[in-house]
């Protein structure tokens, strides 16, 4: 099995609500959260952040702990079957470039979650975007439970 990992790339809406950035995988154009294999010297969130910016042109703020796991057939380097396990970090998204490495190869838009669930074909992912507005609501549940409200 091989490990990759992926960026939720998202911002916070000036209404309070999320978007999350997908991109269109280059072969097949369904909509995919960026993601690749961990690259040598980094930890799986680096390496998600780095395929943020290669696969979509953003960079932020990444968060160190996995939002949550899908797994996607894949092949090995020798042509066999392999699943390949992926770890989905949140990204909070400070700035969108206007050139990036994967222009030419990819589409790139901003969806609502609800959205962003809809248009995404993979179950597992749509699970981990699911797993994902959670981890959204509980963050904001600990905001207003730290200012009192």
């Amino acid at each position: 099995m091989t490990l990759q990992s992926a960026a939720i790339p998202y911002r916070i809406e000036p209404t309070g609500s999320v978007s999350v950035l997908l991109v269109t995988s280059r072969t097949r154009r369904r909509w995919i959260l960026p993601k690749g294999k961990i690259g040598r010297g980094l930890d799986a969130a680096q390496s998600a952040g780095r395929e943020a910016l290669e696969e979509a042109g953003v960079t932020g703020r990444i968060v160190p702990d996995a939002i949550g796991r899908y797994r996607q057939p894949g092949r090995s380097v020798l042509g066999f079957v392999a699943d390949v396990r992926i770890e989905a970090f949140a990204l909070e998204v400070e700035a969108e470039l206007v050139d990036w490495p994967e222009r030419h190869q990819r589409e790139r838009s901003w969806f609502t979650l609800a959205s962003a669930r809809r248009v995404v074909r993979d179950a597992q992912l749509r699970q981990v975007l699911r797993a994902f507005e959670q981890w959204i609501a509980a963050g904001k549940a600990r905001q207003r439970a730290a200012h009192g409200r």
